[in-house]
């Protein structure tokens, strides 16, 4: 009975946990910018401090429309379904517990990331355009983002059966997806001089 809601309740801090960590792991594996990395690094410290600015706009949403405060609720005169949603909103900054550490994480990895990505970019005139191999998604076989391809292609595995575990996966493990959805963001799309074949040549 309380199953779900369990799995639920650690999906969502699973997600809050590594919100701060999966944008500085986009950050490092893009190999961003100078100025995208100082907008990801005011990213996070907005959703650092993000659970106590949704619970100031809960209590001025509460003062605008006359609801009264009852030990932890709100109830409202006007539409009585506006203290569930007031309440609910005036007790988010509990989040902060597992929204702090995360953009903490968040921020020390985009400060890593910058510093590298700035060494990367002072010794690109000493190496002529070589760079580390890097894991890129696959432009010629994609279905979605081209992730499940790009691993084929990488491990030199049958492309047919890492889409068919990824479903599995997907289905099995809550959350799952978001590891997808981070590759997709966090892995650039494959150059076009780089594209190679999986499998037999054609």
């Amino acid at each position: 009975m309380f199953y779900l809601p369990a799995i639920g309740f650690n999906l969502l801090i699973g997600l809050l946990l590594s919100v701060g960590p999966a944008v500085a792991g986009i950050a490092f594996f893009r190999r961003l910018s100078t100025a995208w990395h100082l907008f990801l690094l005011s990213l996070c410290i907005f959703y650092g401090i993000s659970p106590f600015l949704v619970t100031w706009s809960a209590l001025g949403l509460a003062k605008r429309f006359g609801c009264s405060a009852e030990a932890i609720r709100f109830s409202c005169p006007s539409p009585v379904w506006l203290g569930d949603v007031v309440s609910g909103l005036a007790m988010s900054y509990w989040l902060a517990i597992f929204v702090i550490p995360s953009a903490i994480l968040g921020v020390v990895g985009l400060l890593i990331s910058g510093i590298l990505q700035h060494r990367r970019s002072r010794n690109a005139g000493n190496i002529s355009g070589q760079s580390p191999a890097a894991f890129y998604r696959s432009r010629r076989h994609k279905i979605i983002a081209g992730v499940c391809s790009a691993i084929a292609q990488r491990w030199h595995q049958p492309l047919q059966v890492i889409r068919i575990i990824t479903v599995v996966l997907a289905i099995v493990i809550p959350g799952f997806i978001f590891l997808y959805v981070w590759c997709w963001l966090a892995f650039p799309i494959e150059p076009r001089s780089q594209q190679q074949p999986i499998g037999e040549q054609s």
